[in-house]
């Protein structure tokens, strides 16, 4: 008996062919994805072996930024600024003393650029309601191509992944600065052949400590939680013998100042914008180095025109009067940066600021508050 087979159906010609193109899409789109697959392990490996990140802070930062926010916690306060701020407002100390729950974004070196997108990092996670940006001169007066990098590269290195840190990525960079940018490890290409950096760097990042995020500690200071640094250094003056080789204010201020008013201003819009509540605050720098580099009345007086333009309450602690916040040398790790017990001190005074002077605010009475407690100018300190 002959076998039957049912008759085989033949596509038309105009199916068939929109099929096989289907069938090719399908196959280049996984393959797309494939490689594309492979080449982000890639990089995440060379990233892993050739950026060694085991005492950076900033890491440690980022992480505990979203992880707060992953816990369910909202940050109320949030400090923006460069190290000045990351070693003067102790955000732990600041949540006890007001009940408002606060967090340090300050990095090191970091300027107004980056200061906006970290700003808008942290509101993506958290309903901020207040924002502390640390004005320090130095940073005002930076045109942008004589910007260092590093200093963007220590956050965006740690952003997820989102609009805003392409954003980040794209307008603060030149096109020739992508590779670097885009590519952490690309910064250290040079140490592909060296066998030695690779183990060094791969051993401590098998280490649980470096592995669980635990805080990193240095000689005499330590990652002390919340993106503040604590240190138990202490400045002697007396070993200062280069005073003369600090640049004065008016040589400090020699700088366009377009590219940095332009990030101020977006990040003044932004927190109008979302309802934040913005104040410019200055950490202290050492009597006897403002007083060489002076006159620092000069930086005092721009800040406090931007803060009256902008319409901002401005804080600057280098001219608060005696009886409210009184730093010798031993509050200070340099002449420029607060130790551990200085940053107690000016954070216990911002705690007791806060909310007179939102409320100073609101009833009109801002500048009686300020003067309470601060000098008009550093000449009468």
């Amino acid at each position: 008996m002959d076998t039957w087979f049912p008759e085989r159906r033949r596509l038309p010609v105009g199916e068939r062919r929109e099929k096989k193109r289907t069938y090719t899409a399908l196959r280049f789109l996984a393959m797309g994805l494939a490689v594309a697959a492979l080449t982000g392990l890639l990089v995440k490996a060379c990233n892993y072996l050739l950026v060694d990140d085991t005492s950076s802070y900033t890491r440690l930062t980022m992480h505990e930024l979203y992880e707060t926010a992953d816990s369910g916690e909202n940050i109320d306060t949030l400090f923006l600024g460069s190290s000045h701020c990351f070693r003067a407002y102790d955000p732990q100390l600041f949540t006890e003393l007001t009940g408002k729950s606060s967090f340090n974004l300050g990095s090191s070196s970091q300027n107004y650029d980056t200061s906006y997108y970290l700003l808008r990092e942290a509101a993506r996670y958290h309903d901020l309601e207040t924002v502390y940006l640390d004005m320090h001169y130095k940073f005002l007066f930076i045109d942008k191509k004589d910007r260092d990098l590093v200093q963007a590269n220590i956050i965006s290195d740690y952003m997820r992944l989102s609009l805003n840190k392409l954003e980040f990525l794209l307008t603060t960079s030149e096109a020739d600065e992508y590779t670097n940018r885009f590519l952490p490890f690309r910064r250290n290409w040079q140490q592909l052949g060296n066998a030695s950096y690779l183990k060094d760097v791969w051993e401590k990042k098998q280490a649980e400590g470096y592995r669980a995020y635990e805080p990193v500690a240095g000689e005499q200071e330590y990652y002390a939680g919340r993106g503040f640094v604590w240190s138990d250094a202490e400045l002697n003056a007396d070993e200062i013998t280069w005073w003369d080789n600090f640049s004065d204010v008016p040589e400090d201020m020699d700088s366009d100042v377009t590219y940095t008013l332009d990030y101020i201003g977006r990040i003044v819009e932004f927190c109008r914008e979302e309802g934040i509540r913005l104040v410019f605050v200055t950490a202290p720098s050492f009597d006897r180095y403002l007083e060489e580099v002076g006159p620092y009345d000069m930086a005092h007086e721009y800040i406090q025109e931007l803060a009256d333009g902008f319409g901002v309450p401005y804080l600057d602690f280098n001219l608060c009067r005696d009886e409210y916040l009184n730093l010798g040398q031993e509050s200070y790790i340099d002449v420029d940066h607060l130790n551990g017990d200085g940053a107690e001190k000016v954070t216990e005074l911002l705690a007791e600021l806060d909310a007179p002077v939102a409320e100073a605010e609101a009833s009109g009475t801002l500048q009686e508050l300020i003067d309470e407690y601060f000098t008009a100018c550093y000449d009468k300190k």
